[in-house]
């Protein structure tokens, strides 16, 4: 080792110290790839489930029966529930592999910037519900992209671009509402985006 390499080493080891107390490293790429698989499985179930069609358009959801109610509150629960604990996992491991904190003061900044976007979101939801319940899908998208983005400056700024592509494609879905198409734009953001993510989260950081 020359004598400059020390310090420069020294220096790249100081940044990467400065860079986990600030922002949250610990995502895994595995985590982003489990979550859109678990999303697919649960937009094919809903597209079972409606025939192929959405028949959620344009209909009211108080005239539904109560199978309908249970159907989708059962599946997107537990995509949501599996997805969470998946991603729990899978980052836990990764952190635990490189002797990093999971629950930290950056984790916890990371939590708030995302809760906040999203309990908004999903008060909003719960509206549409009884007055536009086509913009549901759309609604969970923009609101989710929003979340990513408000979180991204305590995380890696891979999650920002992933928030951007979810707030365009929840503006999409929210034009083509009318379609019938909201449970594939659905399918694509939370499924095929978080796959897309991981992937790409995994080859530049690792597992």
């Amino acid at each position: 080792m020359t004598q400059e390499e020390g310090p420069l080493r020294d220096l790249s080891e100081i940044r990467q110290m400065m860079e986990r107390s600030s922002r949250f490293l610990s995502l895994s790429g595995l985590s982003g790839v489990f979550a859109g698989t678990v999303a697919l499985l649960g937009a094919a179930a809903a597209w079972k489930f409606l025939e192929g069609t959405d028949s959620i358009v344009g209909q009211a959801f108080v005239s539904k029966p109560y199978g309908f109610y249970q159907f989708f509150v059962v599946n997107f629960g537990g995509v949501m529930l599996l997805s969470i604990v998946g991603g729990l996992y899978f980052t836990n491991r990764r952190a635990r592999q490189r002797g990093w904190k999971l629950w930290d003061a950056t984790s916890k900044r990371l939590l708030i910037n995302m809760a906040i976007p999203l309990g908004t979101g999903a008060f909003f939801c719960y509206f549409l519900l009884f007055r536009a319940p086509e913009l549901i899908a759309a609604c969970t998208l923009i609101f989710y992209g929003m979340a990513l983005i408000n979180a991204s400056k305590y995380t890696h700024s891979d999650v920002r671009n992933l928030g951007l592509c979810e707030l365009i494609l929840g503006i999409c879905c929210g034009w083509f509402a009318s379609t019938g198409t909201s449970l594939l734009f659905w399918a694509l953001g939370f499924g095929v985006l978080h796959i897309l993510y991981g992937i790409i989260m995994y080859r530049k950081y690792g597992a």
